[in-house]
């Protein structure tokens, strides 16, 4: 009888031992993430990631697109544009589902007046055919000026620093930065529209976490939902040990001040379906909740 308890005893510890190392979220996580707001929602658990897995930091959504599409990505976790993940999901050339959204809009009016909303001229835009058109379209902010696309961010911050143009579009913490260089030369901007509010009181869910099917990685969202849900502690610290210019982002001072305009907040796909439900209408994506990890 003393054997058999021994032998049962050894059993149910070795159960207990293979249940722990089959948990996902605590070992060899690759994570694929474009550079900006999104990266600061992981800069908490960097170092814990890179201890036995990765994290690679991309500009631009090419590269995201196609290891959303392979059948063998290395990568369990995939941050991308809800939109552009969706629409391969729906069109079944991913096998990734949507965990949750980590960033709800960062778009802004900058000009040197909320008056120059109301004046003629032009409204210096950013995103045509994306995401950033797709709201402007939507929020329909009443003025007058005419709007013009611009290839990229960067030309519109070039035409509002050199007065060419009183108001523009604008992603933080590229507004906070604009308003910074304009001000060293004499020039007042600030913000005087904020897209996100004008869309929902929340915003609208813009970058979401895609995992592989199956996967859980529980104790890493945990973690990023305490960290970008009470106030980002110890932001400055991790962005000093990790390095700036590898997030793409601006001076840790811009970084951390406009921390809040950035409106990065983990939530749970399953716990705010319906905004991502209204948001991909505006894409023609019809979701439904097979999208959802399990």
């Amino acid at each position: 009888m003393k054997r058999f308890i021994k032998y049962l005893f050894c059993l149910l510890m070795l159960l207990m031992l293979v249940g722990c190392n089959s948990n996902t979220s605590s070992t060899n996580i690759n994570i694929l993430c474009p550079v900006g707001a999104p990266a600061l929602s992981f800069v908490s658990e960097y170092e814990n990631i890179n201890k036995t897995g990765k994290i690679d930091f991309v500009d631009g959504s090419d590269q995201l697109i196609a290891e959303l599409s392979k059948n063998n990505s290395d990568y369990d976790i995939i941050v991308a544009p809800i939109n552009l993940g969706a629409k391969l999901i729906q069109n079944k050339q991913s096998d990734y589902k949507i965990k949750g959204i980590i960033t709800w809009g960062n778009l802004y009016y900058v000009g040197t007046s909320d008056n120059d909303l109301k004046e003629t001229g032009e409204l210096a835009l950013f995103g045509e055919g994306a995401v950033p058109q797709k709201i402007v379209d939507t929020v329909k902010i009443n003025t007058s000026l005419t709007p013009k696309y611009y290839q990229s961010a960067t030309l519109v911050q070039q035409q509002l620093l050199s007065g060419n143009v009183k108001v523009g579009m604008l992603a933080e913490p590229l507004a906070s930065a604009t308003i910074a260089k304009a001000k060293q030369n004499n020039l007042e901007l600030s913000i005087i529209a904020d897209l996100q509010k004008s869309y929902d009181q929340n915003g609208y869910p813009q970058a979401a976490i895609f995992i592989k099917d199956g996967k859980d990685y529980k104790d890493l969202f945990e973690s990023i939902d305490d960290f970008t849900n009470n106030g980002y502690e110890g932001l400055k610290e991790y962005l000093e040990k990790i390095g700036i210019n590898k997030l793409s982002l601006p001076s840790i001072e811009i970084t951390t001040k406009s921390i809040d305009r950035q409106n990065i907040h983990y939530q749970d796909a399953s716990k705010c379906s319906k905004q991502i439900k209204d948001f991909l209408k505006l894409f023609n994506i019809d979701f439904d909740k097979s999208m959802l990890a399990s």
